[in-house]
């Protein structure tokens, strides 16, 4: 649920997440005043900082339970990437490379408010999508939908700045975002980036897509009414 911030808004045995997408890559921008590193490790001295930064930063309604991110830490389902400026803690992001799956959600990013103007937020961005596109991988954005709800010149920004990244919007999709903390669902659109040149995705793959988001991610019952709405998706989604 990117754009909310930006959400946009111990070790286990070695599995094929570590010694795959991301982990392997250690991250250290040309910039040597920065640096990125995930956490492996719930006992990292950071830890604590980086989960109360994601609090503040994004409203209850969009929070994944605290839980499901140290139990995902400690699974390898979840990375949570932390990124500093001169050794201090300037970011962190929540990624969920999915499961039988090219694609890898980019659930959160968000920036300590001090540091907004050295452009971390930015230079993690360029970094991870060109990792996307290296390892074949597509990145999924959740980013809410403008003509729901307020501010609608701010999401409209948001989706501009993506798509000047190279992301590209699932033309006609009205994503709805699962209400985690109990309360309304809210409505998003979806954006992907990879290394390819379509101009559409099948129906089917988006279903299959939104259905990983809700059951790995999200942790829905396949039974719940949200999934409804996937059924309703029209074949040959234009990418815009």
């Amino acid at each position: 649920m990117l754009s909310r911030g930006v959400r946009i808004y111990g070790r286990v045995q070695l599995s094929k997440l570590e010694t795959g997408f991301l982990y392997k890559y250690p991250m250290y921008p040309t910039n040597s005043q920065i640096e990125f590193k995930p956490i492996q490790h719930l006992d990292h001295p950071d830890f604590e900082s980086a989960i109360a930064l994601y609090e503040q930063t994004f409203p209850s309604p969009g929070q994944i339970p605290i839980p499901w991110i140290q139990e995902g830490v400690l699974t390898q389902k979840t990375q949570l990437w932390l990124g500093y400026f001169q050794q201090e803690l300037a970011l962190i992001s929540i990624l969920y490379p999915l499961p039988d799956s090219n694609f890898i959600l980019l659930a959160y990013l968000a920036t300590v408010p001090h540091l907004r103007n050295i452009k971390i937020g930015s230079q993690f961005l360029n970094y991870l999508i060109d990792l996307v596109k290296k390892e074949s991988k597509t990145l999924v954005l959740e980013v809410e939908h403008p003509d729901f709800g307020d501010n609608r010149e701010l999401k409209q920004r948001r989706i501009a700045f993506y798509k000047r990244l190279g992301a590209k919007e699932l033309q006609d999709i009205i994503y709805i975002f699962p209400a985690l903390d109990g309360t309304k669902t809210t409505e998003m659109i979806l954006m992907i980036i990879d290394n390819s040149n379509s101009e559409n995705i099948q129906k089917k793959v988006i279903q299959k897509l939104v259905r990983e988001l809700y059951i790995e991610v999200y942790h829905l019952h396949p039974d719940q009414p949200i999934f409804n709405w996937i059924e309703d998706i029209q074949d040959n989604i234009a990418l815009i």
